[in-house]
């Protein structure tokens, strides 16, 4: 009489799509044992995928059957594919068990191991499941991207989305109730002056739930913008596609965030400590005599306590907090942009804007040859439906007359946008006031802010005075601008209106624009987004500065220059001084 053991297994897609069970596996072996009289020893019971052997039933078994090798004579499957689905763990396996002496046979595809030919068919009756598997696989990852292609992601939803039914009954993204807390995740992370720590121990609070590491992927996914990406695939490229459902946060909010955590991975060996409002100018001060970063503490005197931005030892270097203070709000205040200057700049940009408006503005030829060109599109429309031009012809002359169109248009658009410039340069340089007031009133993060854009470099402060020689240049040429109108009220007391009056008819280039005598100042469109964050959420685009020019995120050196001067040929007497 044989020993034998029974295997039993199936997957919860088997179950579903083919009807399998393991009552009627189980019941087949039984039927089979008993119409031969073997004994039946066991019977292992798996529900597990059979792309490996690594199942926790098949391990039972394999270990019973090592320490039992003896009491076994074979082991019997009601199919081969029950057994497994890779034909090369398959052979290493099968050859484990002939070394126990234990052989494998499958009830419904039996194979007579004796016979040479019999290891043909073996090999028939293992492929076969592994190519199905494959085949499968296949068919999901291509249903998947084809389903990624039309915009509709498809898995488990991301944190902030639930998944859920469009009018097709297909399945669709939907904000769930934790969608706030993302949006709210994104603006504050935006600002820059919050770590990502800070940001999650906030939203936390809140009901926000997710580890460090996947909050960092949370703000990295454009899931949450709308695009849905779309990894990689044999020839085919990584690409981002507009899915179908419901943005949470705006594509622009989504590239700031993006580019204030590149900003911060930048940043290598940096030593992140928790920032105290009592030293608002921590890590901004240098030493004067050994230029490292001043750190900051606090003392016990006889009676009370007393604050100190200090050098490590061995260097001395010791200032009080409330003078390092006092001195840094009153160089602030030199570098505010005082009201005749922000009148006299806004004069000048109005002025010059409206005269380039008019030389731009567009006459009656130009609409006059918009409608000449639509014109000819539809009859060329016409013609083809008529069948006098065939398809070729039609496509070309097509695409010549609707480039032509095109560029006419664009000139209408831009001339429009022009009206709307003003506002935006004004709203601009209203953020360059009151820089004293904003740090006063401002809460540590909005302090440091405010620091490390008018210092992209650290600073250093001695004789009670801060020293200017990384300071951001626009600023530094404000702060010229102001002495010399300061130094010339008293003595000319100027009118600003004829002050404007001053500049030339030039026009408004994307570079210059100049006082002629007096005074000259040089404006390009290149806008200061570091500093004039007021103009960020402008969705104007002025025209692109001309080489030399630099744009972006950081400030323009060359965006604002200044130059008060005397017309020393006209007058050797005045010694007023240059403030270039």
């Amino acid at each position: 009489m044989k020993n034998v053991i029974l295997y039993v297994r199936v997957s919860t897609d088997e179950q579903a799509d083919k009807g399998y069970s393991l009552r009627d596996q189980e019941a087949k072996l039984l039927q089979y044992c008993k119409e031969r009289d073997y004994r039946v020893i066991d019977t292992y019971r798996e529900d597990y995928s059979a792309k490996t052997f690594k199942r926790p039933e098949f391990k039972k078994l394999l270990t019973y059957c090592k320490s039992n090798k003896k009491q076994v004579d074979e082991l019997l499957l009601v199919k081969w594919d029950r057994f497994s689905r890779n034909t090369a763990e398959s052979y290493q396996m099968i050859g484990i068990f002939n070394g126990l002496g234990i052989k494998i046979n499958a009830i419904t595809q039996p194979l007579d191991m004796t016979i040479p030919e019999q290891l043909l068919m073996m090999a028939v009756y293992l492929a076969i499941p592994e190519v199905e598997n494959q085949r499968r696989s296949q068919n999901v990852i291509a249903g998947m991207r084809r389903a990624f292609k039309e915009g509709r992601y498809v898995g488990s939803p991301p944190k902030g989305y639930a998944m859920g039914r469009d009018s097709s009954k297909k399945p669709i993204l939907i904000p769930s109730s934790v969608a706030p807390l993302i949006q709210e995740a994104f603006e504050l992370i935006s600002k820059g002056i919050y770590t990502q720590k800070e940001v999650l121990t906030k939203l936390n609070s809140k009901g926000l739930k997710s580890s460090k590491s996947m909050f960092s992927i949370i703000l990295r996914n454009t899931i949450y913008y709308g695009g849905v990406f779309i990894k990689a695939y044999k020839d085919e490229p990584e690409i981002i596609v507009d899915g179908i459902h419901e943005p949470i946060v705006s594509k622009k909010l989504f590239d700031q965030v993006q580019v204030v955590l590149d900003a911060k991975k930048k940043k290598h060996h940096v030593t992140h400590s928790r920032i105290n409002p009592k030293f608002p100018l921590k890590g901004f001060l240098l030493c004067p005599e050994c230029n490292r970063p001043l750190t900051a503490s606090v003392c016990k005197g006889r009676s009370e306590h007393y604050a100190y931005y200090h050098c490590i030892s061995p260097c001395k270097g010791r200032y009080r907090i409330e003078e390092a203070e006092n001195a840094f709000v009153s160089f602030l205040k030199s570098i505010t942009l005082n009201k005749p200057v922000l009148e006299l700049l806004q004069i000048i940009i109005k002025e010059q804007l409206q005269k380039q408006l008019l030389t731009s503005k567009l006459g009656p030829k130009h609409y006059e040859k918009v409608k000449l060109i639509s014109d000819k599109l539809i009859k060329i429309q016409d013609l083809f439906i008529d069948g006098q031009m065939d398809k070729k012809e039609y496509a070309q002359a097509k695409k010549r007359y609707q480039d032509i169109l095109d560029e006419l248009l664009l000139l209408e658009q831009a001339q429009n946008k022009q009206k709307d410039i003003f506002e935006t340069y004004k709203k601009g340089l209203s953020n360059l006031q009151n820089f004293d007031k904003q740090y006063v009133d401002g809460d540590i993060h909005n302090k440091r802010l405010l620091t490390g854009l008018i210092f992209p470099n650290k600073f250093g402060f001695q004789n009670k005075k801060v020293q200017t020689a990384d300071i951001n240049p626009l600023l530094l040429k404000i702060s010229s601008v102001y002495k010399g109108f300061g130094r010339n009220e008293k003595r000319d007391n100027p009118n600003i209106k004829n002050l404007s009056r001053l500049v030339i008819a030039t026009g408004f280039e994307p570079v210059t624009v100049c006082l002629e005598g007096r005074c000259s100042i040089q404006l390009s469109y290149a806008t200061s987004n570091s500093i004039l964050s007021g103009w960020q959420d402008s969705n104007l685009r002025p025209p692109a500065p001309k080489a030399g020019a630099i744009t972006g995120l950081r400030y323009t050196p060359n965006w604002l220059s200044f130059n008060l001067r005397r017309d020393r040929d006209s007058n050797p007497g005045d010694s007023y001084p240059s403030t270039d």
